[in-house]
């Protein structure tokens, strides 16, 4: 299986923030369904901070992510 962080990562924020699951045509369904079930699962100010330094580094390295697993 094969996960896609970008839509990882949009599913994870959106739970954080309390948005309901809005998987938009441009991310992975199963990868941004895991991130927002991640996140619900196990929220918490320190996921946030974690949540904001993966963005930050995201946007440093600009090349695409995935995970092969």
């Amino acid at each position: 299986m094969i996960i896609d962080l970008d839509s990882w990562d949009a599913g994870y924020s959106d739970a954080l923030l309390g948005c309901p699951s809005q998987c938009t045509a441009s991310f992975d369904q199963v990868s941004y369904s895991s991130g927002y079930s991640q996140a619900r699962a196990s929220g918490g100010e320190l996921r946030e901070t974690l949540l904001r330094l993966r963005h930050a580094q995201r946007r440093l390295a600009g090349s695409p992510r995935l995970i092969v697993i």
